[in-house]
């Protein structure tokens, strides 16, 4: 089962992470480090939005979102969230890369040196002075991840949008398929994995208010999510008024 508990950024001071393993003599010699949390998240509105990259975020002015301030003195605005290639197109408050050639894409660009990105502690230990550790990774895929340190941050409601999964056969239905890092446009993909993580998750914060945003607010929801209490489905439009964006 994924490794995710309700865990909270305010309880946070930092984590042992292992540096490196060798194996010498019969036993195993294993050099850990303490990385303090070095991220301070004083956001006031309890609200966040999380980008996946499924096709089902087309048609929302994202920049608009991304800049947008609501409620009095900014009291109801939404922190975001980014996986991966996002950042090719649109600068999130936080980004998480969970693939290696990514990880490589990004290090190289100067969009570490103004940005928080996290990622895993491997991608951290093999591009270094580039990443914020995933707090108590639960190695799972980039939007889970995301979705997960919205709720480590201590937001009670998060809008996921472009969470549509693989819902077409022989169809990426990614933004960014066939560029690096992403499968080609066609050939066999499946979310089981993405679906289960979700569901684990959802279960775990049941105190969050979750809501899928897509295109027409009518996508598919995999069986295993009909259950869940503390999820719900809205349109591109009806996330547009309910956010007051």
């Amino acid at each position: 089962m994924l490794n995710i508990k309700k865990v909270y950024r305010k309880d946070y001071e930092g984590e042992e992470i292992v540096q490196s393993r060798t194996f010498s003599d019969g036993q195993w010699n294993t050099v850990t480090e303490y990385v303090e949390n070095h991220v301070v998240n004083n956001q006031i509105s309890n609200r966040a939005v999380v980008f996946g990259n499924g096709t089902g975020r087309e048609g929302l002015n994202i920049s608009n979102i991304l800049t947008k301030k609501s409620g009095l003195l900014g009291s109801k605005t939404l922190q975001s969230y980014g996986c991966n290639a996002f950042y090719r197109d649109y600068t999130p408050n936080f980004l998480v890369v969970t693939s290696k050639e990514i990880a490589k894409e990004i290090s190289e660009s100067e969009y570490t040196k103004s940005n928080i990105v996290y990622s895993k502690v491997s991608l951290s230990l093999e591009f270094p002075k580039n990443f914020y550790i995933i707090p108590y990774d639960p190695y799972a895929d980039a939007g889970t991840t995301a979705a997960y340190i919205a709720c480590f941050d201590g937001h009670t409601r998060i809008y996921l949008s472009g969470f549509n999964g693989q819902e077409i056969p022989g169809k990426n239905d990614n933004m960014y398929a066939g560029t690096n890092g992403y499968a080609p446009v066609n050939g066999a993909f499946t979310h089981d994995n993405w679906v289960k993580n979700l569901h684990r998750l959802i279960s775990v914060y049941d105190d969050v208010d979750f809501v899928r945003v897509t295109d027409t607010g009518t996508r598919s929801t995999p069986d295993l999510w009909k259950g869940l209490t503390n999820l719900r489905q809205i349109s591109n439009r009806d996330f547009i008024m309910e956010a007051d964006l």
